[in-house]
């Protein structure tokens, strides 16, 4: 695993998640935020529109500390990731099951992302969800190492909470050079992307950054704009999957 192999010094138990049983993305974002959080649909009868009921009692901030530490991601036997909104504190998410190249990802706090190639495609229990993602052809993030050139892509969101679904963004992927992110004080080599976003629908622009490491193509930070209403969603990877 690159250079990150620091992560596992402490682990005693390195085989757990591989043992441990699988659930389904449903199961998790059922219990990360109920009723049942479902299915990547634009229809506003589907049960994607439960969010809009329950964003009242969704978490105001995360929880968390500045920032999480090398021991607790030392002593946390599960891939594992750091998560920020805007200048808050940092809180670590586990994985929790994967599914095909997607990942969910969920904390005691009832938080719970789904992340594909580094890109957040679904959240429940922050104060404003992104409530599904569907691509209009493929997510150039997917081969981020390869992008030699400007790539645009169009996708889909959902919002339950301001009744919105089906809503457009056009974006444009930059390569942005080569560029080293420190993890837990582990530097590791990366390509910088810039993607430049346009949702007309909602008058909302915006720019996320993404950071992936020159071998795998991994994302191991990115800032998001999930929401027209949130504050950007950093992400750090601690702990990658077991492939």
């Amino acid at each position: 695993m690159e250079s990150f192999s620091i992560m596992r010094t402490r682990s005693s138990i390195p085989d757990a998640w591989a043992r441990a049983p699988r659930v389904s993305r449903r199961a998790v974002f059922a219990a990360a935020l109920a009723p049942l959080v479902a299915g990547c649909s634009s229809d506003p009868n589907s049960d994607t529109a439960a969010l809009a009921q329950m964003l009242g009692r969704s978490l105001k901030i995360l929880p968390g500390k500045p920032s999480v530490t090398l021991n607790e991601v030392a002593d946390t036997p599960f891939a594992s990731l750091g998560v920020r909104l805007g200048s808050g504190p940092q809180t670590m998410l586990v994985l929790a099951t994967r599914d095909g190249g997607a990942t969910v990802w969920t904390s005691a706090s009832h938080i719970a992302l789904e992340v594909q190639h580094g890109r957040i495609q679904r959240t429940a229990g922050l104060p404003q969800n992104l409530s599904a993602t569907v691509f209009t052809g493929s997510d150039p993030l997917a081969a981020l190492p390869n992008l030699r050139a400007p790539a645009d892509t169009v996708r889909s969101l959902d919002f339950a909470d301001r009744n919105a679904f089906g809503i457009v963004v056009d974006s444009t992927i930059n390569p942005a050079g080569s560029a080293d992110v420190d993890i837990l004080g582990t530097r590791i080599a990366c390509i910088h992307a810039v993607e430049h976003c346009t949702c007309k629908a909602l008058n909302w622009t915006f720019t996320n950054e993404y950071w992936a490491d020159t071998h795998a193509g991994r994302v191991w930070r990115s800032t998001q704009f999930i929401h027209p209403d949130l504050d950007s969603v950093e992400i750090e990877l601690f702990r990658p999957p077991r492939t």
